[in-house]
């Protein structure tokens, strides 16, 4: 465990300072602990329906448009921090985004003890940090694998300092992911409506646009779900017209606008891949 950790945490029960007795951390006061695996504080237990996930390779020109988009609003952002900020990185896995977190005050957390975390716990459950903690909480990918997402900002918002933010993205027109723990997608009008609800700004609401991307999923979608089940003759020329078509769909991404991010009302017909938010806590 990080030693400096500590510092930044107290009982989720009575808010008393923790003590670290080697196998656990525990209150003084009234008596809460949170046993440590392999140097990982585990505030939640994990859930038994939940299968980890692979590591995968990450970076600013690896994976799909959607998370090269995030890469580029997250490093831009993060850029622009004071040197000593601290960030917590909520729902950071096997540490997706954590190269652009280097060399800052930068701690993970997931509900999964990967070994990439610092420390696991369901914070719309369990908050285990002091008041007005951390200066970022960055939340990748994660609202939408939160069935009360509601309760996790608020949650959040306790934790982050006055003048601190919120980044976030979240797909929109995305498939469904990470099954059966993909519950939600979001419109900028719900973003606002949860973000006021929790006592935070909107700093900035953007969404990713692409729409050769869009044309890519939709066309995946087809092959996997729409020719298998006919007849062979159909599924020749389905398959035939899907060749041409991805031709077709790559010549069109030569002649056309890249995928770009920019202000929801920039658009006047806005259908993003997902949106790309950051809130402000003011007071």
């Amino acid at each position: 465990m990080k030693k400096e950790l500590l510092d930044l945490m107290n009982c989720p029960n009575c808010r008393a300072e923790l003590n670290d007795k080697g196998e656990s951390l525990v209150c003084p006061k009234c008596g809460y602990a949170a046993r440590l695996v392999q140097g990982i504080p585990l505030f939640t237990d994990v859930p038994a329906t939940i299968e980890p996930w692979e590591k995968v390779e990450r970076g600013p020109d690896k994976g799909t448009a959607w998370r090269k988009s995030n890469w580029k609003f997250l490093n831009t952002f993060v850029s622009q921090l004071p040197a000593e900020a601290k960030i917590l990185d909520v729902g950071a896995g096997h540490g997706d985004f954590a190269d652009i977190f280097e060399g800052r005050k930068y701690y993970s957390l997931d509900i999964v003890p990967y070994p990439e975390v610092d420390l696991v716990a369901d914070l719309g459950e369990v908050n285990p940090f002091k008041n007005s903690t951390f200066d970022v909480v960055v939340l990748m990918n994660v609202l939408e694998h939160v069935y009360e997402s509601r309760n996790l900002l608020r949650s959040i918002t306790r934790i982050v300092a006055a003048g601190g933010s919120v980044v976030i993205t979240v797909p929109f027109l995305l498939k469904v992911h990470q099954a059966p723990f993909d519950f939600a997608r979001y419109t900028p009008y719900f973003i606002e409506k949860m973000a006021a609800d929790s006592g935070l700004q909107i700093e900035s609401l953007q969404g990713y646009y692409d729409t050769q991307y869009l044309f890519n999923e939709s066309l995946g979608n087809a092959w996997q779900y729409s020719i298998s089940t006919q007849s062979k003759p159909q599924q020749f020329v389905a398959r035939t017209l899907v060749f041409i078509i991805q031709r077709l769909i790559n010549w069109f991404g030569k002649v056309t606008r890249k995928g770009f991010i920019a202000s929801i009302q920039s658009q006047s017909n806005p259908a993003p891949v997902g949106y790309l938010v950051v809130l402000r806590k003011n007071d």
